[in-house]
């Protein structure tokens, strides 16, 4: 995804992929995978992980491939932890971060569905404390602010496609020394903080901009979780549990890992001074999964997952809300979902729900076609949809800084390379 995972407490670093590298490979045949409708080659996808690991480009990687509805690559690679010497498995788990945001935008077409909440509604009407938002003007010396009326209401669609003028703290300078002063959470939380608690401080600080107008990635979703628990009553994990993953059979997703499952979390990781290793990431909000207050629930943060869940989940919204003979979506939400709702303003997508959306000037530009759409987190992970070529694909690394060596642009460019011999 061009946007991975924009997510650091206070003073957080806005990261980014890039433009997707190109290789010249060409297909042989010494491995496969068959599919119901064609072989599908890895040798060039092994090769291309097994080398990122020879040459300490990546520690460790969980791939996933579904063409046709049908997984034709699941592996995983590397060292789940590299001083215990732990080779990682496929099912081992990864904080997926702002790949989050995805699963609050679907509960969030559920409720739609159900009646419960209209994309138009103004966010007060579950919120009151958002009513008659204010824009941020300055901060002053002593942390007090200045600030005006806003032209108009926060509304559920702002929400989901960060148009409502809410922030994260590495936006804005003089923002984030009002998250710093009031306390405010931006995922990754040990400390014993409550949603609803951390959202009403969030609504008594300004906007950074008028609501709609432009998008500003944001805390919106996390907003997001705290009216999906006022419009249905139900807590946001016990939400995404009942409706979501269950249904699913997503059996390793979890905003905070049991205790028979906490060994399988993946360790993060950055390169050391001259990247010929690596050591432990120095971002220090890495635990919070398995210790800490585990009371916080990020709607825009801090699921953690499978590559094989998070394809799951991909395959869902490619099959136009179903999954398994269950329909966890109308077809019309999914398309509501993953249609471009607002421009991007300086990438070559638009932006969906929690998701974004290939345009024309981007597919020019990149393997993916038009339509399709990607989501990401801050550790490296990322995964796509292509309906055009019907398929889904996954790749998560742990790593913070995220990856320098573009792994998931060869990934990608190499994917389309074995898919398009198939056309």
């Amino acid at each position: 995804m061009t946007l991975v995972g924009i997510l650091k407490r206070n003073s957080g670093i806005f990261c980014l992929i890039g433009l997707f590298l190109l290789l010249s490979t060409s297909c042989n045949t010494n491995k496969s995978y068959q599919n119901n409708t064609f072989t599908f080659n890895s040798t060039f996808l092994d090769s291309l992980f097994n080398d990122a690991i020879k040459n300490k480009q990546i520690p460790a990687a969980a791939v996933y491939i579904a063409v046709d509805g049908k997984a034709v690559y699941h592996k995983g690679f590397g060292k789940k932890d590299i001083a215990s010497n732990v080779p990682l498995k496929k099912t081992d788990i990864f904080r997926i971060a702002s790949m989050t945001k995805a699963v609050t935008a679907t509960a969030s077409m559920q409720l739609v569905e159900k009646g419960k909440l209209s994309l138009d509604d103004p966010v007060y009407k579950y919120l009151p404390e958002f009513k008659n938002p204010t824009v941020l003007i300055d901060v002053l010396p002593d942390s007090s602010f200045t600030s005006r009326l806003a032209k108009s209401e926060i509304t559920i669609r702002q929400l989901l496609t960060h148009t409502s003028g809410i922030g994260y703290g590495f936006q804005s300078e003089i923002y984030n020394a009002l998250i710093i002063k009031n306390g405010i959470s931006e995922g990754f939380e040990e400390r014993p903080i409550l949603l609803r608690e951390n959202i009403k401080k969030l609504a008594q600080i300004p906007l950074m901009h008028d609501p709609g107008e432009k998008y500003t990635y944001s805390l919106s979703m996390d907003v997001m979780g705290a009216v999906i628990e006022v419009a249905s009553g139900e807590k946001l994990d016990e939400y995404f549990y009942n409706h979501i993953i269950k249904p699913m059979g997503m059996i390793d997703t979890y905003f905070y890992l049991p205790d028979e499952k906490a060994n399988r979390l993946v360790s993060v990781y950055e390169h050391n001074g001259d990247k010929t290793g690596f050591i432990p990431a120095t971002y220090p909000f890495t635990e919070y999964p398995v210790q800490g207050a585990k009371m916080f629930l990020s709607g825009g943060a801090d699921l953690n997952s499978t590559v094989l869940d998070i394809g799951i989940f991909g395959q869902m919204l490619l099959n136009k809300g179903i999954y398994n003979g269950t329909r966890i979506l109308e077809s019309s939400s999914v398309e509501t979902i993953t249609s471009g709702q607002t421009e991007h303003g300086w990438w070559d997508y638009d932006i969906g729900f929690g998701v974004s959306v290939v345009t024309k000037e981007g597919a020019a530009k990149k393997p993916m076609s038009v339509g399709s759409y990607d989501w990401g987190g801050f550790f490296d992970t990322y995964g796509w949809v292509d309906p055009q070529k019907n398929f889904v694909a996954v790749l998560l690394l742990q790593m913070y800084p995220t990856n320098e060596f573009e792994i998931h642009q060869k990934f990608q460019q190499i994917t389309y390379e074995i898919i398009n011999e198939h056309d």
